[in-house]
């Protein structure tokens, strides 16, 4: 397959995806007194980035940003389209969830937001969450957006796994606090 098929593909979305990275990234610093810095391939850009993520010297699937001073990485994710309800399943690639997975060294979270109500929802893939993927306890869908085959993996907005931000925040100060005591 072409190594520039998907960016072709969504290329007119770079601008409303590099915006949310860069709004959450303000909201966690302010909220939880982080800094943060991009990390993955493209991260708060929308210059067109030829080539595979392994060629431009990442790893498919990279986290977009981490919180400098920890190895916790964010993965940003969601329906760049207003007609997403909040009520709709979380959808993730699998290439995120297995890298995010591999990189044991990292502590790794996906925000999903949801446009349509300006939502954010976390996901820690932790240790319950890596063997739950393991076991296959969540369904794969292969919906066709914009004319092509895509393959995500799908969390219901109930699952125990599916927090609010505020997890999040609530996470990254006590990191935070830690360091400063510890």
């Amino acid at each position: 397959m072409d190594e520039n098929y998907w960016k072709d593909a969504y290329q007119n979305t770079w601008d409303k995806a590099s915006k949310r990275e860069k709004r959450l990234m303000a909201r966690l610093e302010k909220m939880a007194g982080v800094k943060c810095s991009e990390s993955g391939l493209g991260t708060g850009s929308t210059a067109y980035i030829s080539g595979s993520a392994e060629r431009n010297g990442y790893q498919k699937g990279d986290a977009d940003f981490l919180i400098e001073g920890t190895n916790v990485y964010i993965e940003v994710t969601g329906p760049l389209v207003m007609t997403v309800q909040p009520s709709a399943p979380l959808w993730f690639r699998p290439d995120k969830l297995n890298n995010a997975i591999r990189n044991s060294n990292h502590d790794v979270f996906l925000a999903h937001h949801c446009m349509s109500v300006d939502l954010w929802r976390v996901i820690h893939v932790d240790q319950e969450f890596k063997q739950r993927f393991r076991a296959y306890q969540f369904k794969v869908v292969t919906p066709y957006i914009r004319g092509r085959l895509e393959r995500y993996v799908e969390i219901e907005t109930t699952d125990r796994c599916v927090r609010e931000l505020d997890y999040l925040v609530e996470y990254l100060r006590k990191i935070k606090e830690m360091q400063t005591n510890g």
